[in-house]
This record gives structure tokens, C-alpha cells and sequence, in this order.
């Protein structure tokens, strides 16, 4: 019997960012900073800045500076990619590579987000690009399958019902 292959996911749920020149500027300042991680910090500089550009674009208010991913400090200390959300939380921004099928999401990081927000980061061109893929309201495991992922056009809803599941004097 053949069973067709699901995709992991529809060309329609994959949102794409360009990094601004400005946000690779970043992103490099903060890697150079910490050279054995240096790797690390740039797709997580990027997969923060990308998210935040995106949310932007919806009308979802953010503060890229509350993050510990905008802290150099944390850098060396964490793998961390959050972004603070007033009014939502964190959500966090990770990255994978192409052709992968999951996604890791470090034990630190998984239990205090508001979601998990997936990027598959393109940087081996002259202009780096960004798919942002989806979702996870919540990780299980380190390693999230991205066809559990739920599209993005489902974010603004989610953080909504989220938000009014908060305790009334969160902040």
C-alpha cells in the first residue's frame, strides 16, 4: 500500500524576513564579542531580530532590549533567542538549518515562554534571509519536529487567548 509523504510544511505557512543591514551589524558586534560562540550568537541575534520585525509588521508590540538575548552577558551563559512581548511574555526564536526536520530547544529555555517560534536561517548568500515556519505553544522535548509546528497565521490568536489566561496583575 503507498502512503504519500506529508510535507513538513506548506510553502503557504512560511513567512520570509530579510535581515536589515542594521540587524546583521548587530548581530556581528555581538558575535565578535565571544568568539567561541560566535556562531551561535549571530543566528540567535538574527532569528530574535527577524521575529521582532515580523511582529512587528502585525501590530504586536515588542521590547527587543528585555530580552537576555540582547544581554552580552547572558551570551556566554545561555543559549538563549527570547524576545519580551508586553502584556505576553517571552517567546522564543529558534533556529535551524536547512533540510533539517527538527528543531533543538535547550532545556533552559523551555519552560517559561509564551511560544516558540521557529526560523530557518539562509546565510550562505550575499543577502541573508530569513523563514520564519511556525510555532509551538509549548516544548515537551529538546527536540521539537517541525511538522508539529503551527502556522504562523494562527500566532496573533494564540497570543490573544494566551494573554487572557495570564493572572490579572502580570506584567
Amino acid at each position: 500500500m503507498f502512503f504519500p509523504l506529508k510535507p513538513l510544511l506548506f510553502e503557504s505557512d512560511i513567512t520570509v524576513v530579510m535581515p536589515t543591514k542594521s540587524l546583521q551589524q548587530t548581530a556581528q558586534r555581538f558575535a565578535q564579542r565571544h568568539s567561541s560562540y560566535g556562531e551561535r550568537i549571530y543566528r540567535n541575534t538574527l532569528a530574535v531580530g527577524v521575529v521582532d520585525q515580523y511582529l512587528s509588521l502585525l501590530g504586536i508590540e515588542t521590547d527587543i532590549s528585555q530580552g537576555d538575548s540582547w544581554n552580552p552577558v547572558m551570551h556566554m551563559v545561555n543559549d538563549v533567542a527570547d524576545l519580551y512581548l508586553p502584556g505576553y511574555g517571552y517567546v522564543e526564536c529558534r533556529t535551524v538549518e536547512p533540510d533539517v526536520a527538527e528543531c533543538y530547544v535547550p532545556a533552559d529555555v523551555s519552560c517559561d515562554r509564551a511560544a516558540y517560534i521557529i526560523v530557518r536561517l539562509h546565510l550562505d548568500s550575499a543577502t541573508p534571509e530569513a523563514a520564519l515556519l511556525g510555532f509551538i505553544p509549548q516544548v515537551i522535548d529538546e527536540w521539537v519536529p517541525l511538522k508539529d509546528l503551527h502556522s504562523l497565521s494562527e500566532l496573533p490568536q494564540y497570543l490573544s487567548n494566551y494573554a487572557a489566561s495570564l493572572p490579572k496583575d502580570y506584567s
